[in-house]
């Protein structure tokens, strides 16, 4: 019996691992190593305003995709944040921020503003569930250092009072007994 020939083996991309499993998989891993982030809508954004954005977010930590739906509810299952299946209606984009969940609010707010196409549609920060009107709640905070300074600054201000009637009646003293000893 004679042999048939085949052509060479092909090996598939990704070492045997489908290209959307693979896709999942690391998007799980994002999703479940994120502190905080917002899932958009982009409908009606160019590419060009898409790649801008997305240029825009990076310094400041966040990481913007385009993900299909099916996509990202499986890696939302698979990270252990299922609460966001809700969100996934229409082309969704989401802004992972390893960083403060108020600058992230803050910087998509922000850039909805501008790009009057982008639509909020919720977030996940700090393990916490939040609708688009949260989130532009949240992204009229002040940022953290904003509120440590306020704070230290509260807490500075009945010290350097004390430390200002403490000193002004020493004061008063080496002034009262200077003028005594002038007479």
């Amino acid at each position: 019996m004679a042999k048939i020939k085949t052509g060479p083996k092909v090996k598939r991309k990704g070492g045997g691992i489908p290209a959307k499993a693979k896709k999942v998989e690391g998007l799980a891993e994002e999703l479940a190593g994120s502190v905080s982030l917002v899932v958009t809508e982009y409908r009606g954004l160019k590419v060009g305003e898409l790649q801008e954005l997305r240029r825009r977010l990076r310094p400041r930590g966040i990481e913007y995709h385009v993900v299909k739906n099916s996509l990202f509810a499986r890696a939302a299952e698979q990270s252990g944040k299922s609460d966001l299946r809700s969100l996934l209606a229409g082309p969704t984009a989401v802004a992972i921020g390893d960083g403060d969940g108020v600058d992230l609010a803050k910087s998509l707010v922000d850039e909805a503003r501008t790009l009057k196409a982008l639509r909020i549609l919720g977030a996940l920060i700090g393990g916490r569930a939040m609708s688009a009107d949260d989130v532009t709640s949240l992204a009229r905070l002040p940022s953290r250092p904003q509120l440590q300074a306020t704070i230290v600054g509260s807490l500075q201000a009945p010290l350097a009072q004390m430390v200002g009637v403490l000193t002004a009646a020493q004061g008063n003293l080496v002034r009262v007994l200077q003028a005594r000893g002038s007479q």
